[in-house]
């Protein structure tokens, strides 16, 4: 049985879509596919159970029958981290080894998911390098390419590795349009010469880091005012409409699948974004717009959600939606089968696993 374990960099870094992808990649090559996050630290309740929401995302996408406390069987509570802080010892190496058995039975391949960045869950003897000795597997580097010191980062977690033999290699990603070639042209032969194998380059993707008008709705617990029938519609980018009606409508017809943040007052903005066709409309302040405006955003089909907070307050919450969201939809996963196909030596990543595809 192959395995291997993704880590990152950081947190967010998209290695959770990387071993969806690899692991539908190993899929469709015939291969049976065993998923773990031994550590869960994205905790929701499902049906009166706590569940880690990576995970279970990923459990759904891939089709796997494996049990959640199988999956995850670590929880960062804080009944976990009290314990630990005082020094109770709760035997998570004994219960990490059995759900690593559990999960392994029958399948040919094993995909790891380390925990927020590299050096996550190290207060309990469970960062990634730890959990990787443990298991006897190698660890594939994930690292959002967002800056130049992004090379710091990596040679930095070559350092709390300590083993080289145990990274297999990176994936850089994320990277933007406007810095592909410098990293493919002096970044990667740079971390080469390192002794880094550079497994691929992926660049950033607007459909990745869209975001359902529902996650909109919650992120911003927000109220459906119309069109709560369009809450599975992704939404690319925000836009702020503060200017003169008379631009509004060109400045939202450039940047499509957008939704717009303006004030309740601002009914000339809002029938602006109608008339645009944006994907959803925001309204700050607690402020009921017209009857005038509600009536024909749904005419069109368009959500207006409105939301409590201030126009400044529901931007920045709206700026970590989407830089932070995650992947739960059919049309994310054939978009990152897609980037992985195009961008990443899948190849060489099974071979570091000693499997061939």
């Amino acid at each position: 049985m192959a395995s291997i374990l993704v880590s990152s960099s950081e947190e967010y870094s998209g290695k959770s879509s990387i071993c969806m992808g690899l692991g539908k990649i190993f899929q469709n090559k015939g291969y049976v596919i065993g998923y773990m996050k031994p550590v869960g630290n994205l905790l929701i309740n499902v049906y009166g159970s706590l569940v880690d929401e990576d995970s279970e995302s990923i459990k759904k996408l891939l089709g796997l029958q494996d049990p959640s406390e199988s999956i995850t069987p670590v929880y960062l509570t804080d009944s976990l981290i009290n314990d630990t802080l005082t020094g109770i010892r709760k035997n998570l190496d004994s219960r990490l080894r059995e759900a690593y058995a559990r999960i392994s039975e029958g399948k040919d391949i094993v995909i790891i998911e380390g925990t927020g960045g590299i050096g996550g869950g190290a207060m309990y003897d469970l960062s990634d390098p730890e959990i990787a000795s443990k298991l006897g597997t190698r660890m594939l580097l994930v690292t959002r390419f967002d800056s130049i010191y992004a090379i710091d980062r990596i040679l930095c977690d070559l350092r709390i590795i300590r083993d080289p033999d145990m990274l297999a290699g990176v994936i850089l990603n994320e990277v933007p349009p406007a810095m592909l070639d410098r990293v493919k042209e002096l970044v990667v032969p740079f971390l080469e010469r390192r002794g880094i194998s550079i497994f691929g380059v992926i660049p950033q993707d607007e459909t990745l880091r869209s975001i359902p008008i529902s996650d909109i709705v919650d992120g911003l617990n927000g109220d459906i005012l119309v069109g709560s029938d369009k809450l599975a519609e992704l939404v690319d980018n925000y836009l702020v409409g503060a200017m003169e009606a008379g631009s509004a409508i060109k400045y939202f017809r450039r940047t499509p699948d957008s939704a717009v943040i303006t004030g309740g007052d601002r009914a000339d903005i809002q029938m602006a974004a109608i008339e645009a066709r944006v994907k959803c409309i925001i309204l700050t302040g607690n402020m009921q717009p017209s009857g005038a405006v509600l009536a024909s955003a749904e005419a069109v089909g368009i959500p207006v959600v409105l939301v409590r907070g201030d126009t400044m307050s529901t931007i920045e919450r709206m700026e970590h939606l989407i830089g932070h969201a995650h992947v739960k939809q059919q049309v994310k996963l054939d978009r990152i089968l897609t980037l992985l196909e195009n961008n990443v030596n899948v190849e060489a990543i099974a071979e570091s696993m000693g499997i061939k595809i």
